[in-house]
Order: structure tokens, then C-alpha cells, then sequence
């Protein structure tokens, strides 16, 4: 059975964020699938190098240490929290505010990693999920992160980097009309406005990210609001809507 919770953590700026935890089920069949692609990279490694006669303890290490720690912590911190495995399965590492996982956390997160996996199985990883309020393993109680659903239908890329700002004009009713942000609450949209009206006072980078955060939030839940401009748009472009009707 997926054991799925959702939970609100309080980010900076007094802006809320409504996430949804993943389980034991989508967790683990991320794992598996990061786990098959480690072994063939592994496996490909020692081909190689035995096919030139120098299958060194050196080679080894070297590419046991990249495929098995670095990939992972890179893929988290530079991939929007997520591996292969966990982009397949619509999950992300995050920070337990909800914003994007910093190097560093990832890469505790990845160290502790072996602790989670013992006695060969993850039974101590899936016991700590099972047993902790936030769905965490050890790695992402010594971290401070989460690991989150990810709407599947906008990749971080289409939310991410692009024209942040105030929008040069607001949408027009025609373009509102087949929009439907119904699902958005009155809190929601009360944490976006708040949000919108002190951007201006943020730190460029805390801004970025809880544009981003916010954004992933929100998604979910509304239908044929355009992407284009980048996370703060769109938060604007949902307000909007909601403002129009």
C-alpha cells in the first residue's frame, strides 16, 4: 500500500506550502530503478576496463564512488531533487521548507544513504519512513529534507529561470476564459498575494525559490493557465483569475 501524507510546512516570508509526501511505494520503486541503472553502469565500467586489460582496484573505486554517491547527490542538487528513478516516478528531493535541496544536504542524505540500506534490503529506511510524521528515512532526518510528489505534466525546467518579474500587462477576460483555476482556495490564493506583494523586498535567490515552490504547489490545480514567463507569471495569472470571477 503507497502511504502518502500530506503536510503544510511554514517557509520563510510567512508563506505556507501544502506538499505531498511520498511513500514507501513510489520511494522504493525509484530506488529499484536507480539501483538497475547503477548496476549497468557498473557493469559497463568493468567491461570496459577489462576488455583493456586494466581492471585496476583504482578504476573501481573511482567508478564505484561516482555511480553510487556522486550521481545521486548531483542529480538532487542540480536536477531539481530528482534522480532517473525518482523522475520516472513523479518525486523530488526537497528541503523540509519546501525549497529546492541544497548540495550539501543532498550529499549527507546520500553518505547516510548505507545506514538506510541495512541489512541489505532498506529495512531500516522503510522502517524510518514508515515511522516518522514526514515519510523520512535517516538520510533525510540528518539532512532536514523531504521527499515530495512532483506534478509530472511541467517539468522544473518550464518553471524555473526564465523572465521573474511583474508581468507587462494582465491576461484579458478572453484569455482567462479557459481557465480553470476552481480548485485554488481562498487561502491559497490570501499565500500568493502575499507572496507577490513583498517579492520585491526578497533576497533574489529566496525569491527564485519560492516562486518555484509556490508555482508546484499551485499547479495541481488549475487547467490552462499558460507557463510562459516563469513561475512568478503564472502565480500572477492564477491570482487573476481567481481576482475575475
Amino acid at each position: 500500500m503507497e502511504l502518502d501524507d500530506r503536510v503544510t510546512v511554514s517557509g520563510a516570508e510567512g508563506i505556507d506550502l501544502d506538499l505531498v509526501l511520498a511513500g514507501v511505494g513510489s520511494r522504493g520503486a525509484a530506488v529499484i530503478v536507480d539501483l538497475l541503472l547503477q548496476a549497468l553502469a557498473l557493469l559497463v565500467v568493468a567491461a570496459a576496463a577489462g576488455a583493456a586489460g586494466r581492471l585496476s582496484s583504482a578504476v573501481v573505486a573511482v567508478a564505484a564512488f561516482v555511480v553510487v554517491f556522486a550521481y545521486p547527490t548531483v542529480a538532487e542538487a542540480f536536477a531539481g531533487g530528482r534522480t532517473v528513478g525518482k523522475a520516472l516516478l513523479g518525486i523530488a528531493v526537497v528541503a523540509d521548507d519546501g525549497t529546492p535541496v541544497t548540495f550539501l544536504s543532498a550529499a549527507i542524505r546520500n553518505v547516510l544513504r548505507f545506514v538506510d540500506s541495512l541489512p541489505g534490503v532498506y529495512l531500516v529506511g522503510i522502517v524510518a519512513v514508515v515511522a516518522t510524521s514526514r515519510n523520512q528515512r535517516v538520510g533525510d532526518l540528518a539532512a532536514g529534507t523531504l521527499v515530495v510528489h512532483r506534478p509530472r505534466r511541467a517539468p522544473a525546467s518550464d518553471l524555473g529561470g526564465r523572465g521573474f518579474g511583474p508581468a507587462t500587462g494582465g491576461p484579458s477576460p478572453a484569455e482567462m476564459a479557459g481557465w480553470d483555476v476552481s480548485a485554488v482556495t481562498a487561502d491559497e490564493v490570501a499565500a500568493l498575494r502575499s507572496f507577490l506583494g513583498r517579492r520585491g523586498s526578497l533576497d533574489p535567490m529566496r525569491r527564485a525559490e519560492l516562486a518555484q515552490a509556490l508555482a508546484f504547489q499551485i499547479l495541481p490545480k488549475v487547467a490552462g493557465v499558460p507557463l510562459e514567463g516563469g513561475p512568478e507569471v503564472f502565480l500572477e495569472r492564477v491570482v487573476a483569475a481567481k481576482t475575475s470571477r
